[in-house]
């Protein structure tokens, strides 16, 4: 599964002499061979077009073929850098049609970054920003990529509402007509991993049909996109001869374009229609050695080794197949932590950000200067001030984690709020058992990242409607190592409590918990609090495997494994603090769910939703109803 698609390019090709000429030449060189001899001097090259000038057009235009390049390339964290500049640059010489395209730029690198939130972001003030200009066209390839990202987060339902108003824009607007092949092909690959095989070949038709002609790196990585998901389509029906041709077409179009993406997407798709079509032998070996080019060239390859799974199982080859799904499942495990670790790192430099006079530092000596500050402070400020610095020090360095931890969780929980009610609700009782006030704002930040480890589990076992296996469910509880071990390594002060909360809130108190089996007061006692919180709201919430409980048999539970799951003495609390925040407030998830309120993250997603007009109730049955097909 892969985020794909700007839906056409800005290439600046009007005016400009002499310096500012040979820069955009260099760059639309680039963009066109889908490769470049110094990568490092197109960026270079396209950071220097920021400086204030004239031929703003000109300029901004070959940045953001600039930040398509990077992305077509496999360097998505450049094109970020790249388009940041552009947007600013955009902004500051008030051209909103350039604006708007930067956002979508931007959305798009963080999306193939792993920074789904961040492409949120991008996308709803992008998508605020063309309906406010009435610039339909530039709407639909926002909605287009807001789409994509959905998609590559799994959330394949709302990604096609996403693609189905690109599709309403296009009947209203010749322009945005122009998007609905990318469209279609974006509802092809989520009904693909919806197993809604007869949905996908009918919209990857359509994508076909209405595709055009380009001869640049982009434009023919798409068409090699759809010609990939109609081979793997075509498979699912067991027509290998169709396959065979599409996979033949894929490849065609990838001998157009240096790009690498293109060359590996092609190849996945000819190995699976060799192997499903009786040429066993050459189709796993050509996924194998596609999925040693993949790594090598330091691309994604866990499509590669998707397909590579599903050939060898076709074979009959289940020892090997396990093999290489268990390298997949590290592999994520490994992939998810350096991405959430990346992301936060970038973040605590922004936060720190030095003077321009200051020497280059890594993020652990900016750290250790901040907290020199703090203490220096502390001499000339009254301690609840120091106190309220070190809180908001905290909250403001956790940030990028705590989005990220919010989706992870989106696939279990479609609100995108169960993080803070679980936070707020674990505040609460800490404050029953009381704690003091620092302790209490801990618990509250920290207790919010307790499921963080989701961002290492596959989907399949995520969303899968009913019960785990048991092979299933070893997997899942690998995430509450994943998330501490993350949160370690992200070397942040103070974050022991939260990576305690994420390693030890599935522990139970007669020690027949994961991971470490431990029990009663060995388990840390923010880990125990966490536990109480997480289990009411797990199950006082829809999930993809259950219904909603209500509030009365979900403490009934609670009461029931008092002394066994939970702490005996924090279960009386918590069964007297939910009854007491019950008669307090009508809404009782509105109330711990305020924090969630405040996220850009979450008020990013509520917009696009609101945009789209799609009710709660509506979303939440067509969700069901996927989880049922699935089933």
């Amino acid at each position: 599964m892969q985020h794909l698609f700007f839906g056409g390019r800005m290439t600046a090709t009007a005016g400009g002499t002499g310096a500012l000429q040979a820069s955009v030449d260099l760059i639309a060189r680039a963009l066109r061979m889908g490769a470049a001899a110094d990568a490092r001097l197109v960026e270079d090259t396209a950071l220097g077009l920021a400086i204030a000038g004239s031929d703003h057009a000109i300029r901004v235009g070959a940045m953001l073929d600039a930040g398509r390049f990077f992305y077509i390339t496999g360097r998505p964290d450049i094109g970020i850098r790249v388009g940041e500049a552009a947007k600013s640059y955009a902004l500051e010489t008030a051209q909103t049609k350039v604006t708007i395209t930067a956002y979508n730029l931007l959305g798009a690198c963080c999306a193939d970054s792993g920074d789904f939130p961040r492409a949120m972001e991008a996308y709803a003030e992008g998508l605020n920003l063309a309906q406010r200009a009435g610039d339909t066209f530039q709407e639909a390839k926002l909605w287009l990529n807001t789409g994509g990202a959905l998609n590559y987060g799994g959330l394949f339902r709302e990604s096609i509402a996403c693609s189905r108003k690109v599709l309403e824009l296009g009947e209203i607007d010749a322009a945005a007509k122009t998007q609905s092949s990318f469209a279609y092909a974006i509802i092809a690959l989520c009904a693909l991993n919806l197993d809604e095989i007869g949905l996908g070949i009918e919209s990857i038709d359509k994508a076909l049909a209405s595709a055009s002609e380009g001869d640049d790196a982009f434009s023919v990585h798409n068409r090699v996109l759809i010609e990939n998901y109609y081979t793997r389509l075509l498979i699912e029906i067991s027509d290998f001869e169709g396959a065979r041709q599409h996979a033949k077409q894929a490849r065609e179009y990838a001998n157009k374009s240096a790009s690498p993406r293109s060359d590996i997407q092609a190849s996945v798709a000819e190995g699976l229609a060799e192997a499903f079509s009786g040429n066993l032998d050459v189709g796993i070996s050509r996924l194998t050695s596609t999925l040693a080019r993949a790594r090598e060239l330091k691309l994604a390859s866990r499509e590669v080794l998707i397909a590579l799974v599903k050939a060898l199982e076709y074979a009959g080859h289940h020892d090997e197949a396990l093999k290489y799904l268990r390298e997949m499942l590290a592999q994520q495990r490994k992939t998810a932590e350096a991405n959430v670790l990346h992301h936060v790192n970038q973040h605590l430099l922004q936060l720190h950000a030095l003077d321009a006079n200051s020497p280059i530092e890594d993020v652990k000596q900016v750290m250790r200067r901040m907290e020199t500050h703090v203490e220096v402070v502390e001499g000339r400020a009254a301690k609840v001030e120091l106190i309220k610095q070190k809180q908001e020090l905290f909250k403001a360095r956790i940030e990028a984690m705590e989005r990220l931890a919010v989706a992870a969780e989106l696939r279990d929980d479609s609100t995108g709020e169960h993080s803070y009610r679980v936070g707020r609700l674990a505040c609460l009782l800490a404050k029953e058992a009381g704690c003091d006030d620092e302790m209490i704002f801990m618990i509250d930040i920290a207790a919010r990242l307790h499921d963080i480890g989701k961002i290492g589990i596959p989907d399949g076992i995520l969303l899968k409607p009913r019960g785990l296996n048991p092979s299933e469910r070893i997997v899942m509880e690998m995430h509450a190592e994943i998330g501490a071990d993350v949160l370690v390594k992200s070397e942040i002060p103070h974050i022991n409590m939260a990576e305690e909360i994420a390693r030890h809130h599935h522990e139970r108190w007669d020690g027949k918990g994961y991971p470490a089996k431990i029990g009663g007061n060995e388990i840390p006692f923010a880990a125990r609090i966490t536990a109480l919180a997480d289990v009411f709201d797990a199950l006082t919430h829809k999930r993809p495997y259950k219904a909603a409980w209500t509030v009365e048999a979900s403490l009934s539970e609670i009461l029931a494994s008092r002394g066994q799951h939970f702490d005996p003495e924090l279960t009386d609390l918590f069964l007297g603090l939910v009854s007491r925040l019950r008669r307090e407030h009508r809404d009782l998830d509105h109330y711990l769910g305020e924090a969630a309120r405040a996220s850009p993250f979450i008020q990013a997603r509520g917009k696009i939703w609101d945009t789209l007009k799609l009710a709660k109730e509506e979303y939440q049955s067509q969700f069901q109803r996927s989880m049922d097909l699935q089933s």
